[in-house]
């Protein structure tokens, strides 16, 4: 069972390690555009501070693979323990960019996700499996043997990295669109009225000659 876990752990680490680092080359802008929206690092620290995170996620990348190709304990233990120590770093700067009311995306993937409490819990669950790994190896875990573990290693691995990589965007809630002002109703025209037939006034009716008045109209 350690066996199969600290394979795994190697496993998710060395899949998120690669991740990270190849949407950082691939959007060379998104990190440095994230640390700027910040506004914890000097702006003259941020391009410097966003290579410096993209050379270790490459560099401990490059170490675990090589580790586990030449299944090298003593590699493959120091190789997570840094990468614990990096996700560490990462937790802690998040948590602290919430705690002091900044925003902005996180600048870790391609997307545009936003920085939240995801983030942080993402970061601690990186560096709690680097670390159980380390210690996993550095005991009496060996590596995988035959093609069956390393297969369900594997495959364990690349469901744990998917799920807990996407996590954030999938937990982010969009914002709701503002709601458009409502607008009064137009008054209502009164229906015109028709208009009224004004009677002529009749003439007074004249005596005839002989007694009878005439009928006028």
């Amino acid at each position: 069972m350690s066996t199969l876990l600290g394979a795994v752990a190697s496993g998710v680490l060395l899949l998120v390690l690669f991740a990270g680092c190849a949407a950082h080359l691939s959007r060379p802008a998104a990190l440095p555009d994230a640390l700027r929206a910040h506004r914890v690092l000097p702006a003259r620290a941020v391009p410097l501070a966003a290579r410096a995170a993209t050379l270790a996620e490459g560099l401990l990348g490059v170490g675990l693979a090589a580790a586990l190709i030449g299944r090298h304990r003593l590699g493959l233990a120091t190789a997570l323990a840094a990468s614990g120590a990096l996700f560490v770093c990462y937790a802690l700067y998040a948590r602290h960019t919430l705690a002091t009311g900044r925003g902005g995306p996180c600048g870790c993937s391609r997307a545009e996700v936003p920085m939240s409490n995801w983030i942080v819990g993402r970061a601690w669950t990186f560096a709690v499996l680097a670390f159980g790994g380390a210690a996993l190896v550095a005991g009496r875990a060996s590596p995988p043997d035959g093609a069956a573990e390393t297969t369900t290693s594997a495959l364990a691995a690349l469901t744990f990295a998917a799920l807990l990589w996407v996590l954030p965007s999938a937990m982010a809630r969009p914002t709701a669109p503002a709601a458009p002002p409502k607008r009064s109703a137009p008054p209502k025209l009164r229906e015109p009225t028709e208009p009224t037939e004004i009677t002529e006034p009749t003439e007074p009716r004249k005596p005839r000659k002989g007694g009878h008045p005439a009928w006028t109209s």
